[in-house]
């Protein structure tokens, strides 16, 4: 009884936190999310297999899709520590402690990646030479090519070597031609959002 105590406690308030800021609840689950044109905002309240309570994830989703129809948490970080169920008014103080914080984490997002541009320039530039993995080299790729930057996009694809592989041949098939590597991301990012049911992707998104 306590568990869906907790539960139910976790999705009212995050409800009421969240939702003014534009996150949707994904499915029955403690994930929400939001839609920020080209990547996703998502916040998890991620249980423990061993106490009844939360953990805080946050992350930032590309919607370039690197795994099809699994929401990916591409750039995420653990915020605070473990919310254990004590009694339902203090937990409900920290599940919406939690809501806010996440509510923060995304506004910083959202000023960190407006464009692809300003997205392009923080991921290459976190990329240290020769010590990145292959998913980091990809949204790097991806993004570079969306700026501009097809000589760093060939680069950072032709890095890639096993479990982005698939999806790297068909970029650089398209890397040498702006038109159509656009029009092939584009495909990409709305094939996500479709999966997602974002609807169409808006006009004000900075790609």
């Amino acid at each position: 009884m306590a568990e869906n105590e907790h539960g139910r406690i976790i999705a009212s308030q995050a409800k009421t936190v969240l939702q003014p800021a534009g996150f949707r609840r994904k499915g029955q689950s403690r994930i929400w999310m939001a839609d920020r044109g080209f990547w996703l905002s998502v916040v998890e309240f991620q249980p423990s297999s061993w106490s009844k309570g939360s953990y805080l994830n946050v992350a930032v989703h590309w919607l370039w899709g690197s795994l099809p129809e699994t929401l990916t948490f591409d750039r995420a970080e653990r915020i605070g520590d473990f919310a254990q169920f004590q009694s339902p008014a203090r937990f409900l103080l920290a599940v919406d402690h939690m809501a806010k914080k996440a509510v923060e984490i995304d506004q910083f997002h959202r000023l960190t990646f407006p464009s692809v541009q300003a997205t392009a320039t923080i991921l290459l530039n976190e990329l240290r030479p020769g010590a990145y993995g292959e998913w980091a080299a990809f949204h790097a790729g991806v993004a570079a090519g969306l700026a501009g930057d097809f000589e760093s996009a060939s680069r950072l694809f032709k890095s890639v070597r096993r479990h982005a592989a698939s999806k790297v041949r068909s970029l650089l098939a398209v890397v040498d031609d702006p038109v159509r590597f656009r029009s092939h991301v584009l495909g990409m990012i709305e094939a996500e959002r479709a999966y997602f049911k974002l609807g169409a992707l808006p006009t004000n998104v900075g790609i």
